[in-house]
């Protein structure tokens, strides 16, 4: 496969995933909150708008991820290649990022949780869950970002000896 090809899925992948979550955060999240504070459960519409910015701020590492992510997929394609400092500095970026959304979400909980909306569910399977996964991505994109500067090291060297 051609790098260039490889450039062009990879954004296009990012494309359509930005474009899947901000349907969800931006229409589908507030839809059903809508329709839980209207008709499911009304007794919990004061919540609504706190658990709908509570979900912006979850999402807004992700969608500042799609920045630096979106420089390492062109990196691809250019002359230097995918193994550079200026990756292994993005790929750290993308690590803070799902460390913060780690932090974000059970202040959030916390949050929703003193305001009397939080539910035992969302406080002890899913609060745990996505605190798990958001650290997992994190470690993992820590590690190739340490990777990724340990090649573009190597790269360095190999080009100086050439």
């Amino acid at each position: 496969m051609k790098k260039t090809t490889m450039t062009r899925l990879l954004h296009a992948a990012l494309i359509v995933g930005t474009l899947l979550l901000a349907g969800l955060f931006f229409w589908a999240i507030p839809t059903y909150g809508g329709y839980m504070a209207t008709v499911e459960a009304p007794e919990f519409a004061y919540a609504y708008w706190p658990c709908l910015i509570w979900a912006w701020c979850f999402a807004a590492p992700i969608f500042a991820a799609v920045i630096p992510a979106w420089r390492i997929c062109s990196s691809i394609s250019t002359e230097e290649g995918a193994f550079t400092r200026s990756n292994a500095k993005c790929l750290r970026w993308i690590a803070c990022l799902a460390f913060a959304d780690a932090v974000i979400f059970p202040v959030g909980m916390l949050i929703v949780g003193m305001m009397g909306a939080g539910s035992p569910g969302l406080v002890v399977l899913v609060t745990p869950a996505v605190m798990l996964v958001c650290v997992a991505v994190g470690i993992a994109f820590l590690c190739l970002g340490c990777l990724v500067d340990d090649a573009a090291k190597l790269k360095e060297d190999n080009d100086l000896t050439i």
